[in-house]
């Protein structure tokens, strides 16, 4: 991992860090959906529920991130995963989806899920650089979304 790198877990210092990320990328693929307003507002709930956010950080500033959410019986997802512009193709992107997969191995989890859209096909790339599966997707949580890989951890 280069030297100007280094991934961090979430603080609540850091909070206005996760819009300034996903909302950019949202809205220039027209995919901004309450839900993830709800996310972005309340970190939180990830943590209390056992999951992590971690950030990419870049020289001291915060340039990507990504939630991990614990679903039970060994299933979790990755979710509001992205990276700001002007940092991509530097390998941030894969270094967060490596570090996601070694918390949730960490935490003992058996899958990890990414839903996603078929725009994104930078985040899809990382995904299936990383090894994740596209598989049938029927229980939507975004509306948007539509597309389901899986990695078996």
């Amino acid at each position: 991992m280069d030297d100007a790198l280094s991934i961090i877990d979430y603080t609540p210092q850091h909070k206005q860090a996760l819009e300034d990320i996903s909302l950019p990328w949202l809205l220039e693929y027209d995919l901004l959906e309450p839900v993830d307003l709800e996310m972005l507002a309340d970190p939180e709930r990830f943590l209390a529920g056992g999951g992590r956010v971690l950030l990419a950080c870049w020289e001291g500033e915060i340039v990507g991130m990504v939630m991990l959410e614990l679903q039970g019986e060994g299933l979790c997802e990755a979710l509001k995963f992205g990276v700001k512009e002007e940092y991509r193709r530097r390998g941030i992107g894969h270094a967060l989806m490596r570090a996601v997969i070694q918390a949730a191995r960490a935490l003992g989890q058996t899958t990890l899920v990414v839903t996603s859209n078929h725009k994104l096909k930078d985040a899809l790339r990382v995904y299936e650089d990383l090894g994740f599966q596209y598989t049938t997707y029927s229980d939507k949580w975004f509306q948007l979304s539509d597309i389901r890989m899986e990695l078996p951890l």
